[in-house]
């Protein structure tokens, strides 16, 4: 996704406008427990990869997938989020 899908225009744009990227690693580190715990919290799984969007007053998780997507449908997740 990070080589593929992210690059082109139409999902750079979006990220770029309206996110902000942070990326939480829980496949080792000091803090890989602590890092599957709030993965599980915010996205109700340990899969790999997942997406979430998450509001950044709340902190609750807006929208949620999980594993590989179509540029189509990785845009459909980014611009079906409600943030203000």
């Amino acid at each position: 996704m990070e080589e593929k899908i992210f690059p082109r225009p139409a999902v750079a744009g979006e990220l770029r406008d309206r996110f902000v990227e942070a990326r939480l690693h829980n496949d080792g580190g000091p803090k890989k427990d602590e890092n599957r715990k709030l993965q599980n919290e915010k996205a109700g799984s340990y899969a790999a990869p997942n997406y979430l969007i998450i509001d950044p007053k709340s902190g609750a998780t807006l929208r949620s997938r999980a594993g590989a997507m179509t540029e189509g449908s990785f845009l459909e997740l980014l611009r079906g989020a409600a943030l203000e």
